[in-house]
């Protein structure tokens, strides 16, 4: 039945595709020749398998002998180990090896358990505390004591409001104390709140901060005067520009350059500076040199100090050609006769024959006769 419904089949299909396909054209049996070839080039295929199959085999089999060696190696080792160790040492490693295992894995469980815990660097580093505020109503001191305990909060990875606030009244003194201390009494009298940081630097600022702050730093910058040293003028003035927070560029050059005296100001307008810093270097390069040449001479010694000192005076050399002649004395002939001066020194009210002395005779001034004066004078000439 099974063949019979097969060919039915078949010829059902034939006969339906019957119309679409063509009828295939009868088959071709090979000749002898044709078939001899076909078994000639089969049986060169298989050659060639047959070729490479005994190459590998080759290859499989160089494999597999040092393979056997390396394998009779390794045994010579481990019987040689073993009978290092003898049968009680391998047990005993065996033993460690568990007990290691066993603590590796109590460790990796403890370690998955425990919180992770991330250490700083700064951590251990030593932060240097803020000073202490006394409650002195000084705008700088009070900025710089919060600014203080607001880097000292930072560097301490102090993040709680409420504990910076306990820990910045640690650091009050005297009438800051003091004031704390009223405030603390009204905190537990629940009045005021002041629990964290914020809340407690807004009071700090309006307690001790001074209102007037800025005010009083224009009225002085505006009455300030370069009437001593060039350093101290950039010094006050940088000092009264830390309290003026809204003052333009301009505004600032302007004021600086109105107060220097006027040689400074001609210096810096001549050097074509543009803002405060260039101009406050440029001041603080300038020398007045009038005001050394005349400290020189304050501090230079007197004519009268060098004669006492043993110095001996400058004598002029206008005089060559006449001969070293000696001073006259200085009180000799009831004063007609003026000492003979350095060059430099101030003549006062001599006259300019008293000027020219040591040029002239005595007889010559005074008018009388030359013996007479020679008997007076003895031998100053």
């Amino acid at each position: 039945m099974g063949p019979r419904r097969g060919v039915m089949t078949r010829s059902t299909s034939a006969a339906m595709n019957i119309g679409d396909q063509e009828p295939e054209s009868p088959r071709r049996e090979a000749s002898p020749s044709e078939r001899a070839t076909i078994l000639e080039d089969e049986n060169s295929q298989l050659r060639e398998t047959v070729v490479a199959l005994e190459g590998k085999a080759s290859f499989l089999e160089s494999e597999i002998s040092m393979l056997s060696s390396e394998m009779e190696d390794c045994r010579h080792v481990i019987q040689e180990l073993a009978g290092a160790f003898g049968g009680d040492g391998i047990a005993d490693m065996q033993r460690e090896m568990e007990q290691m295992s066993i603590q590796i894995g109590l460790l990796q469980r403890a370690v998955s358990n425990a919180p992770v815990v991330v250490h700083d660097v700064g951590a251990r580093l030593r932060i240097p505390e803020p000073k202490a505020y006394g409650g002195a109503r000084d705008a700088k001191e009070v900025e710089n004591f919060l600014f203080d305990m607001e880097q000292y909060f930072l560097a301490a990875n102090m993040v709680d409001e409420a504990r910076k606030a306990s820990t910045a009244t640690m650091y009050l003194m005297g009438d800051a104390k003091l004031w704390w201390c009223t405030k603390y009494a009204e905190i537990q009298a629940n009045q005021v709140r002041l629990d964290t940081w914020d809340l407690l630097r807004e009071a700090i600022r309006v307690q001790f901060f001074p209102e007037n702050v800025e005010y009083n730093a224009r009225r002085a910058l505006r009455k300030l005067e370069h009437t001593g040293s060039m350093q101290d003028y950039v010094k006050s003035f940088s000092a009264l520009m830390l309290d003026i927070h809204d003052m333009s560029e301009k505004d600032k050059l302007f004021t600086f350059m109105d107060g220097l005296k006027p040689w400074a100001r001609i210096e810096l307008q001549r050097q074509r500076v543009t803002d405060l810093g260039s101009a406050m270097t440029a001041a603080e390069r300038l020398t007045n040199f009038a005001s050394e040449t005349r400290r020189d001479r304050q501090t230079a010694p007197s004519p009268a100090e060098n004669k006492a000192g043993g110095a001996k005076s400058f004598r002029s050399n206008s005089n060559r050609g006449e001969g070293d002649r000696k001073a006259p004395r200085s009180d000799w002939f009831a004063g007609q006769f003026k000492q003979e001066q350095a060059p430099g020194e101030q003549t006062g009210g001599a006259t300019e024959e008293q000027r020219v002395l040591p040029m002239r005779r005595p007889a010559q001034i005074s008018g009388l006769p030359e013996e007479t004066v020679a008997e007076c004078a003895g031998d100053h000439y």
